[in-house]
């Protein structure tokens, strides 16, 4: 009898420790797509003020210590802007880098206009007065001025989204009554490197990683051929992991999904 009850215990504990690996393999697999993830969105840049130094070579282009910002692919040169009549705050705004631009009756070769309620335009930047700043809550930024009755300036904040090709968008004047206004221009060549001959550092990530798979593959296929004696599909270095990658992503969104709770359950005994 006493035999007997020590079997089952025995049995018992066998069965939980296998109903509980189910459970491990699927949190595993789980935080194997959460790093994927991770990965993913990291090696994206994220839409958030650029925190950087950039030295004016330029109207429209800067040198970082990321490589060259350069908006001369944004840039209209038929004395139009860019960007026009964007909406913010009440009024429209106009905008256009490298090259000035007319708009209306009252902006000549400006770069930047502000349609007041659609009856009058006031010039709120020159080119020749561009600079580039950095703001502490804004980041990087372009400045401009122009003095009619009265001094106007304008800052376009620069977002680096390599998926953008240009988008401006206006909060206007702020604070209400201040003549500054602000915009914020949303595109791939507001990042280091995209179109200035420079290398960013996201460059350099990217040329570093894909250096270390092609030295992991090569390397890899010739432990396993003349250490191991490998041949065919079996060269590939860590086989049996990429064979089942795909599981481990498939079981780590479904791991996800479920609100990351491993399943629980006992097996019959």
């Amino acid at each position: 009898m006493q035999s007997w009850a020590c079997d089952t215990r025995d049995a018992l504990r066998r069965k939980m420790a296998n109903s509980a690996k189910p459970a491990s393999r699927t949190t595993l697999r789980g935080c194997v797509f959460l790093c994927v993830v991770w990965l993913t969105v990291g090696a994206a840049k994220g839409q958030t003020p650029q925190k950087l130094d950039c030295k004016k070579a330029g109207p429209c282009t800067c040198n970082s210590a990321n490589g060259v910002i350069d908006l001369t692919p944004l840039a209209n040169s038929d004395n139009t802007p860019r960007f026009k009549d964007v909406p913010g705050g009440g009024d429209s705004f106009s905008w256009n880098p490298c090259n000035p631009f007319d708009e209306g009756s009252g902006c000549a070769k400006v770069s930047a206009c502000q349609n007041h309620e659609g009856s009058a335009q006031y010039a709120i930047g020159t080119q020749d007065s561009a600079e580039f700043i950095l703001d502490q809550t804004r980041g990087l930024e372009l400045h401009y001025k122009a003095t009619t009755d009265v001094t106007r300036e304008s800052f376009v904040q620069l977002i680096c989204d390599m998926g953008t090709e240009g988008s401006l968008t206006a909060k206007g004047e702020d604070p209400a009554g201040s003549a500054q206004y602000y915009m914020t221009l949303t595109s791939k060549y507001a990042c280091p490197g995209v179109s200035g001959g420079g290398i960013s550092a996201g460059s350099v990530l990217l040329i570093v990683f894909f250096s270390l798979v092609v030295v992991y593959i090569l390397a890899g296929m010739a432990v396993m051929k003349f250490g191991k004696g490998a041949a065919g599909r079996e060269l590939i270095p860590n086989y049996s992991f990429w064979k089942g990658l795909p599981f481990l992503i498939r079981d780590g969104i479904m791991f996800v999904v479920g609100g990351c709770k491993p399943k629980k359950g006992y097996d019959s005994i």
